[in-house]
């Protein structure tokens, strides 16, 4: 289950959109960049990215129920910030379980994907503005 938070009143109209899968948007090279640029500036010494390849992401999108997926931040076992990236329903809980019917009627239950890990990134931007 996950945490609730207060969010600003500037906050509140992305909240609206709750967990659906039309939440985010596409917000434009010159927006990202700028974003990506105040984060960079005032987080020098911390990772900027990661990368996960599109095979795990469409496997988690594909679990039934799926409308997205969340984004935590994790350390590894060797003490390196890693992303774990779940499922997430309807109401906003994580995808942790998956129950499928088999080929023979019988209910077959099995954890739900949780994934981690992908390439991280220099924390140098890669393209001109990022």
């Amino acid at each position: 289950m996950m945490n609730t938070k207060t969010y600003a009143p500037n906050q509140i109209a992305e909240q609206k959109k709750g967990f659906s899968a039309h939440s985010g948007e596409n917000i434009g090279y010159e927006k990202g960049a700028k974003m990506v640029k105040n984060y960079f500036d005032q987080n020098q010494e911390e990772v900027s990215a990661h990368f996960l390849g599109r095979n795990i992401i469409e496997a988690i999108l594909a679990q039934p129920g799926a409308v997205g997926i969340t984004i935590l931040y994790g350390i590894n076992e060797l003490g390196l910030p890693k992303p774990v990236v779940v499922g997430v329903n309807s109401k906003g809980d994580y995808i942790l379980n998956v129950t499928s019917v088999g080929a023979n009627g019988e209910m077959n239950k099995q954890k739900g994907i949780v994934a981690g890990g992908g390439v991280l990134s220099t924390g140098v931007p890669q393209q001109e503005g990022w």
